[in-house]
């Protein structure tokens, strides 16, 4: 709003002394109408800055982009990785480098909701150009862990802290929120299927990057129409 009216000032200004200018030609008229500017310019920014405050307030009061379906863990599918990537030694592992087999992806769009949820091969994203990621940031993710017990059980390190900030994050963006129960029964599975990845020791673990993005095929901001959960795993070690 701040800039907004900067702007504004800026551009009635130079309006303001263009007509000042035309009319320095009537030199009777020219006081008259100066005076008239003014008042009428100054009443217009006056009224400008209340409808900001009031743009401000609506905005601030504009409820989440919230779902119409939400997430349905009974609807995960599941589509295996015909080829298994190799795994490196734990010694050589590099923060972030490594990802497992598989991913989870989940699309929302304002019509309908979010769709079913889908674990599927790791694979590159296909966006368009303009897709609102892009060029405004809409995006929130998260970070935890998955743990291999002494028994060779994957456990998850309170995901459910993560997911309840990542909801909240998700509502300050106008991104759309999800039932987070739902969500993580979704990526416990994903854990499940690729739970060879977790490193057998000490002070390793799987690390789980659950990421909300606005994937609307559009330029201007505004809450977006379309978008893409998405959760990846890499093994890593100590950091």
């Amino acid at each position: 709003v701040t800039v907004s009216l900067a702007c504004a000032r800026c551009v009635l200004r130079l309006f303001f002394c263009n007509v000042c200018f035309v009319l320095s030609f009537r030199s009777k008229e020219y006081n008259n109408a100066s005076k008239m500017l003014r008042n009428v310019l100054s009443g217009g920014l006056r009224s400008m800055a209340r409808g900001g405050f009031v743009l401000v307030r609506t905005m601030a009061a504009m409820p989440s982009a919230g779902p119409v379906a939400d997430v349905d863990a009974n609807l995960l599918s599941v589509t295996l990785a015909k080829t298994m990537k190799p795994k490196q030694p734990h010694e050589t592992l590099v923060f972030g480098h490594s990802f497992t087999d598989h991913m989870l992806e989940v699309e929302w769009n304002k019509q309908q909701g979010w769709g079913a949820p889908r674990i599927v091969p790791y694979h590159d994203l296909v966006m368009s150009p303009a897709a609102s990621v892009l060029h405004y940031g809409l995006e929130c993710f998260e970070g935890f862990k998955a743990y291999r017990s002494p028994q060779g059980k994957p456990l998850l390190f309170r995901p459910d802290r993560n997911f309840a900030r990542m909801t909240n994050s998700a509502r300050r963006l106008a991104l759309p929120s999800f039932n987070e129960g739902q969500m993580l029964e979704c990526v416990k599975k994903l854990v499940s299927i690729d739970r060879d990845w977790i490193p057998n020791a000490r002070g390793y673990s799987l690390y789980i990057r659950p990421t909300l993005i606005a994937t609307t095929p559009a330029l201007g901001v505004a809450p977006p129409s379309n978008a893409l959960f998405f959760v990846i795993m890499s093994p890593v070690g100590p950091y």
